[in-house]
């Protein structure tokens, strides 16, 4: 088989996967709130008015995020989006810095360039200019942001889940961000190319029949868990 037949193998396996995983968690509710969610170990899906496609024609997944590091970690490390600093969330600077380029390209705070200015470069601190846009990114993300959530216990296979997510969603031909979506002012091609607010795991393996076979198992324990949840 040759290389370009190998390619257009791997592009039909991520468009059937990414259709599959679409389809899978459309069973899950939709959450807004941290609290919410009925476990402490999972993975989260953000969706984000106005980003549809095929696979999501009532939203397609916008960024697949875990915490990696820490077991019981669920709820702490989406409230660290949704009401943390630019330094404790890859996502907040992405869109504080998406928003900072959107309006002015030329942005000090976004200089000497992409991915260095004190916004957007791990460990700064935003400037009085900037700083503002903490509160903005935490509306936000209250306002046009949407997630579930799947439980997944073992530290490992969440690790592991995640990374096949991302990269299965991102080399999909089919889910690509709409002509207005924010993140095409981000400063990571990563984030521009994939139409995903994800900067790491893009251009890895896929998903392999096997992970999603066990994601789809996954799915179906949470929706039971989230059901339990709905009734108390």
């Amino acid at each position: 088989m040759s290389a370009s037949s190998d390619s257009q193998t791997e592009r039909t396996s991520a468009e059937l996967a990414c259709a599959a995983v679409h389809e899978t968690l459309g069973v899950l509710p939709i959450l807004r709130f941290p609290k919410d969610v009925p476990f402490l170990d999972g993975l989260y899906f953000f969706y984000e008015n106005g980003e549809t496609s095929a696979h999501g024609p009532n939203g397609r997944v916008v960024r697949v995020g875990n915490h990696p590091r820490s077991e019981g970690g669920l709820r702490r490390r989406l409230q660290n989006h949704y009401s943390g600093r630019k330094n404790g969330s890859v996502f907040r600077k992405l869109l504080g810095g998406a928003l900072l380029r959107k309006r002015e390209p030329s942005d000090p705070c976004l200089s000497p360039g992409p991915g260095k200015g004190h916004w957007e470069k791990q460990g700064t601190k935003p400037c009085v200019k900037c700083s503002p846009l903490e509160e903005e990114v935490s509306k936000l993300l209250r306002c046009s942001f949407q997630f579930r959530c799947v439980m997944v216990l073992d530290r490992a296979e969440r690790n592991q889940m995640e990374e096949a997510l991302v990269a299965t969603l991102a080399a999909c031909p089919v889910c690509n961000p709409s002509t207005t979506w924010l993140g095409l002012h981000a400063y990571s091609e990563a984030v521009r190319s994939s139409g995903l607010w994800n900067s790491e795991f893009v251009g890895h393996r896929t998903i392999s029949g096997t992970q999603l076979k066990r994601f789809q198992q996954l799915v179906r324990v949470s929706t039971g868990l989230s059901a339990e949840g709905a009734r108390r």
